[in-house]
């Protein structure tokens, strides 16, 4: 019986999740014994479309991407949800779908539609509120609470450390 995610990021110690883009790469890294997976949108990108992440992969391709991969692997599964594929509304059909395919965990991200890898130049942020709003959004939608939500932001690459 696995651990649940949740339970397992409050034990400690750090959680390493090998990023994966599909199933054989999520089969190889569970078969190296890994406690959870991360779905890249960037990696689907790079792979799927031979492409850089800047925005074209879609919602229905990256839970495309999740149902493969849970249908050979349990392993906990962190996706990419990049800022939602839009607004709040975006945010909740969003975690909806990607909740449904197997997602047990979603990163989404503060930057306007569409979005740049965290990695690339001449990215724009949207407001803190609006951040804020897709949060409570993501959180909202959620059929289980164990389903998480990490936010991430690129304040720093946009607007410095100050």
């Amino acid at each position: 019986m696995t651990i649940a995610l949740k339970t397992r990021l409050g034990a400690g110690p750090i959680l390493l999740a090998p990023g994966v883009y599909d199933p054989l790469t999520a089969s190889l890294a569970t078969d190296a014994v890994a406690e959870a997976i991360y779905l890249s949108g960037a990696s689907i990108a790079y792979t799927r479309l031979g492409r850089p992440d800047i925005g074209l992969v879609s919602m229905s391709e990256v839970a495309d991407t999740i149902l493969l991969i849970r249908d050979r692997v349990a392993t906990p599964l962190i996706v990419d949800a990049d800022n939602g594929y839009g607004n709040a509304l975006n945010m909740q059909r969003t975690v909806r779908l990607f909740e449904r395919a197997g997602a047990n965990a979603l990163q989404i991200e503060d930057q306007s539609y569409p979005k740049r890898c965290g990695h690339l130049a001449e990215k724009r942020l949207v407001s803190p509120a609006e951040m804020a709003g897709k949060v409570r959004a993501a959180v909202d939608a959620r059929a289980s609470a164990g389903t998480l939500v990490i936010a991430r932001t690129d304040a720093i690459a946009v607007e410095g450390f100050q």
